[in-house]
């Protein structure tokens, strides 16, 4: 599991990831199409999770030192305002 999918899940999430890391191959597949089907099943509510975890993450990646000269791109471009 990658760095910034373990910020992103829960620690009872990635206690179970890890648990299943111990499983057979088989059993590993048949857990996911457990877990897939209960997501294609899931409560309307689940999708605003999703997207919360992904705007989260996604403003984790955005708001970074390296970029900051970007914030002002319409003077770093000379783009005036409308």
């Amino acid at each position: 599991m990658t760095m910034m999918t373990m910020q992103t899940v829960s620690p009872q999430a990635a206690k179970m990831f890890k648990e299943a890391r111990q499983l057979t191959t088989v059993e590993r597949l048949a857990l996911a199409n457990l877990l897939l089907e209960s997501i294609l099943a899931g409560e309307p509510g689940d999708e605003a999770n999703w997207s919360a975890m992904s705007l989260d993450t996604f403003q984790r990646d955005w708001d970074n030192a390296e970029d900051v000269m970007y914030d002002n791109w319409r003077e770093l471009y000379g783009v005036p305002a409308r």
